[in-house]
């Protein structure tokens, strides 16, 4: 590799940690359309080789700087020395660079047979992002699409999601590109073919606004005064050290009981975040029983974090239950350990919460052998919790990530999609930011409110157009009250998930290697004749 060429992979390392500013908290989404557009320009300017080298570089710093927030976690909690912290980082940065380079790298190798194929790169790109949202469980954090949710762009979400918000981007910062690289194609017609996807992007946009207003306003009048939920969301601010101490089990189990007992009689539903009772559920049946008398007393449910044990079996379970009343009709308290008003996480977090080749990881750092880091995986469909007649579709921590997931556990009946975490693993870092964006974009594309509950914040209450309506402040006790009206509209996106894209970015491939094969015929037939 030149040196020009090791100071061009330089500065696209930095250039690719611009694109962190991009994402919540910075939210400067406009940085996108400057970054992949000179990312593109180099790497399809410059050898297979050599783009290779450029995307992974761009990738590098992309993964590296907008998930440095690990280190808080890997270094204060974890026990891993700085260094071996930032190389951890850079190991599961190089992992997910992995994706991009491979949809890059692979365009230009196909453009060696013929520029167009240029134009097979967004398609490419969404496979290779496919690829990354299930391989190893799966990891689609900075997908491009999050940092659009409030720009023009954002507002395709209740259409084609995410992913197509992504495929949108994708393909509009590759058109300097093949402004550059199509030298036969006139410009005026690459111009236009700009104009008219800004145009129908634009119509979409004016017209989904027309349709939402219209289905909102319906909702609200049928919802506002037959249907609304009073939540509380208790957070209750416990040091990430202190969590899993047995001088702690107690202490932490009481301050959230006593936060919350104020609030009983006037809500609907009282909600504690991931494991707020660090006990195992079998162990803390005398306080879960009159937790659940007290909620039923007062006519309220209460939804918390616990651990599940099912000793027969020798399965730990992240769980959430539901105490006090199921539905809205007052009853007797019928909490036991093992009701089925509960729901097990299905996507577990490596490391966190299963070890891969524990037999020798668990050896090598304390954060390969934190407390209850060997789960059982729960289903991947499970019925709605219920709690006091709401029907609520929950997504611990890091599920609230995977959109097919959360639309494929979507029923009827759900009033509300609940995500709980604990994001005092992170600290005073971006990531919790990026976490809320994530949940924000899976109500605005389904058309569905998500409440967010969690430990040390950012615990908050966001509407069915992806707004946060009610919010408490980080790294603060805090009990946050809201009357949240069950107001839902239906999206395209929610019908049809990911397929409108699969569907268009195959076509979108069909048809380049149609053209593409369809020339070189055309080009055979010519020199035999000639």
């Amino acid at each position: 590799m030149q040196l020009n060429a090791k100071w061009q992979s330089l500065l696209l390392f930095v250039a690719g940690g611009f694109g962190t500013l991009a994402f919540a908290p910075f939210s400067q989404a406009w940085l996108i359309f400057l970054l992949l557009p000179g990312l593109f320009c180099l790497c399809f300017n410059a050898s297979t080789k050599l783009a290779a080298a450029y995307a992974f570089s761009f990738s590098l710093g992309w993964f590296g700087f907008g998930l440095s927030w690990i280190y808080v976690s890997l270094d204060e909690h974890g026990g891993v020395p700085v260094v071996g912290s930032i190389a951890m980082i850079l190991l599961l940065a190089a992992y997910l660079s992995i994706f991009f380079t491979a949809a890059i790298s692979s365009t230009r190798y196909l453009m060696r047979y013929n520029a167009w194929a240029i134009l097979l790169l967004p398609a490419l790109w969404c496979v290779c992002e496919w690829l990354r949202s299930f391989i190893l469980t799966g990891f689609p954090w900075l997908s491009v699409g999050y940092s659009q949710i409030d720009t023009m762009w954002g507002q395709l979400a209740p259409i084609i999601g995410e992913t197509g918000i992504s495929l949108v981007v994708v393909t509009l910062s590759l058109l300097p590109a093949v402004l550059r690289t199509l030298k036969k194609v006139s410009r005026t017609q690459t111009i236009a073919v700009a104009l008219l996807l800004t145009t129908i992007t634009a119509t979409s946009q004016h017209f989904l606004k027309i349709a939402n207003s219209s289905v909102l306003q319906t909702s609200v009048s049928q919802t506002m005064t037959t249907k609304t939920v009073n939540l509380t969301l208790v957070q209750g601010n416990i040091a990430q050290e202190n969590r899993w101490q047995p001088e702690y089990l107690w202490p932490t189990m009481l301050k959230y009981q006593d936060i919350s007992r104020p609030y009983y009689s006037q809500s609907d539903i009282v909600i504690w975040p991931e494991a707020a009772v660090p006990a195992i559920e079998p162990n803390a049946q005398e306080f879960l029983v009159n937790l659940d008398k007290a909620a039923n007393y007062n006519n309220t449910a209460i939804v918390t974090g616990i651990i599940d044990y099912r000793p027969y079996s020798g399965a730990f379970f992240n769980s959430l239950i539901v105490l006090g009343q199921k539905q809205a009709e007052a009853g007797n308290a019928s909490y036991f350990h093992g009701h089925d008003n509960r729901y097990n996480k299905h996507h577990l977090l490596p490391i966190g919460e299963f070890v891969p080749f524990e037999d020798w990881l668990r050896q090598l750092a304390p954060i390969f052998d934190l407390p209850f880091s060997s789960f059982t995986r729960g289903d991947y469909i499970q019925h709605d919790l219920v709690a006091n007649g709401f029907h609520i579709t929950p997504a611990i921590c890091y599920e609230i990530l995977f959109p097919t997931q959360v639309r494929d556990n979507l029923t009827e009946q759900t009033d509300f999609i609940l995500t709980v975490s604990n994001d005092a693993w992170f600290g005073k870092s971006h990531g919790p930011h990026q976490h809320l964006e994530i949940a924000r974009m899976r109500a605005l594309e389904l058309g569905i409110p998500v409440v967010r509950a969690t430990n040390t914040g950012i615990t908050a209450i966001i509407n069915a157009k992806g707004k946060i309506i009610a919010q408490a402040p980080q790294f603060e006790q805090h009990v946050l009250t809201h009357k949240l009206p069950i107001i839902q509209y239906p999206t395209i996106y929610k019908q049809f998930g990911d397929w409108l894209v699969y569907l268009c970015y195959l076509l979108s491939i069909i048809a380049v290697l149609g053209y593409l094969l369809r020339k070189k015929s055309c080009q055979q037939q010519a020199t035999e004749q000639g």
